[in-house]
């Protein structure tokens, strides 16, 4: 049987999912966290403790300090070789409750227990950083290393750098591990849907700690490709997420530090309410903060639109240039992660659509995208938390058989040709 694990690895939250035969299970982090919400038992927080004597573990011991902000550094030490230790074991122990989980569930394990098992591995990549091949390079063997040391029991920087150095090739896993942009993750159930459509597309990603825009093409495949082709136009990443609202909120409003990053985030009157503050001071602080995130989204939305790879009608052979019709007929787009319910965030996203209209001066609109991650054989989860592990749950498919990605880098822009004049005697003869 083949079992993929998909690990959404975020800023703030990690997010697991694993696909086993027919059978997707969401991995819940309750027994870990003690967080039982509805929302908030599917993720499970990005941090790591180190005790004195050096070994990584859950349990915040009076002798331990909690290593956290794991994912971003990384990005940026890409191309070195330096090891990144808390990361390793924070992903190591991850992986192990994930496997511990699945063998443990009442309906799954019991499938497993006559079963030979081949393992693989997913793990998401933020859009902008997935452009460098030495970004994508990195994940991948910290994937491979954290797989390994998911089976050992003392996680040790000892241990950890010793598997570091050493990189054996083969940890267990049946294919390398695979590296896939998130924003592909997402819109995997949506590529096999009868409601994908050819051409440009836009998501907004919003997480705990960032914001991830994103705009792309969706070129179905014919009888060359078997997956769908994906080129990448425009792509940032931003700390623009819930994080960093509720962080502007109580550092502009001189409040102590301390929310809850895996709750929905309060409207403003609520957090004035609470915090005894009037509501237009709340009211102000969130315009300013919904500025830069409409700024960020009208940035890549208008880079598309004026870039010679993205205004043109003229399709290439490989059908990678999004038409211009698009900006006339409807951009359509996805709203994804823990914030996208947010009213804020929506907010922003209207003051980019009309940014659009003042730049086009036509009809031009986003056209939203609504999908359900989990499908109707899993209703019981809903929508909400749905839309937290779409990230996760796209990542348990074959990370071949959801997109061939087109890095920016890779497309060629555009060149107008002007047509020769052919003399009619050419055309016609002497006759």
């Amino acid at each position: 049987m083949v079992v993929r694990i998909g690990v959404d690895f975020g800023t703030a939250f990690t997010k697991v999912a694993i696909r086993a035969g027919v059978d997707l299970v969401p991995v819940d982090w309750s027994a870990v966290t003690g967080d039982e919400s509805p929302t908030g038992r599917y993720v499970t927080p990005g941090f790591v403790c180190r005790t004195s004597n050096g070994e990584y573990c859950w349990r915040r011991l009076a002798d331990s300090d909690i290593r956290g902000n794991l994912k971003l550094p990384v990005i940026e030490m890409a191309g070195s070789d330096e090891c990144p230790t808390a990361t390793l074991a924070y992903l190591a122990l991850v992986i192990r409750y994930a496997r511990a989980f699945l063998y443990r569930h009442p309906e799954v394990g019991r499938k497993l227990v006559a079963r030979s098992l081949r393992w693989e591995l997913n793990f998401g990549c933020p859009t902008e950083p997935h452009e460098r091949p030495e970004v994508v390079e990195l994940f991948r063997r910290i994937a491979r290393i954290a797989w390994r040391l998911a089976g050992v029991d003392d996680l040790r920087e000892s241990n950890i750098a010793a598997a570091w150095r050493n990189d054996e090739a083969d940890v267990g896993l049946e294919t390398e591990p695979g590296v896939v942009p998130e924003f592909v993750a997402q819109i995997a159930g949506y590529l096999v849907s009868p409601q994908v459509s050819e051409g440009l597309h836009a998501l907004i990603d919003i997480g705990a700690a960032t914001l991830d825009v994103a705009t792309f093409n969706v070129v179905l495949p014919n009888n060359q490709d078997s997956s769908p082709r994906v080129p990448i136009f425009f792509s940032a990443v931003r700390l623009l997420g819930t994080h960093y609202l509720y962080h502007n909120r109580h550092s502009k409003l001189d409040l102590d530090f301390a929310w809850d990053d895996a709750a929905p985030v309060e409207p403003a009157d609520g957090f004035a309410k609470r915090y005894g503050r009037r509501p237009n001071e709340v009211d102000t602080i969130d315009s300013e903060f919904v500025n830069k995130v409409a700024k960020c989204i009208a940035n890549v939305i208008d880079g598309t639109r004026t870039n010679t790879r993205g205004v043109t009608e003229q399709r290439t052979r490989l059908g990678e240039y999004p038409k211009g019709s698009v900006w006339r007929e409807g951009l359509p787009i996805f709203v994804t992660g823990g914030g996208s319910g947010c009213e804020l965030y929506r907010r922003a996203i209207e003051a980019g659509q009309l940014d659009l209209l003042r730049r086009i001066g036509s009809s031009s609109r986003f056209r939203f995208i609504e999908m359900d991650p989990l499908g109707a054989k899993f209703p019981q989860f809903g929508t909400e938390i749905g839309g937290r592990l779409t990230v996760a749950i796209g990542l348990t498919e074959d990370a071949e058989n959801i997109a061939r990605v087109v890095p920016h880098r890779d497309i060629e822009p555009i060149t107008r040709t002007v047509k020769e004049r052919v003399d009619h005697t050419e055309l016609y003869g002497d006759r």
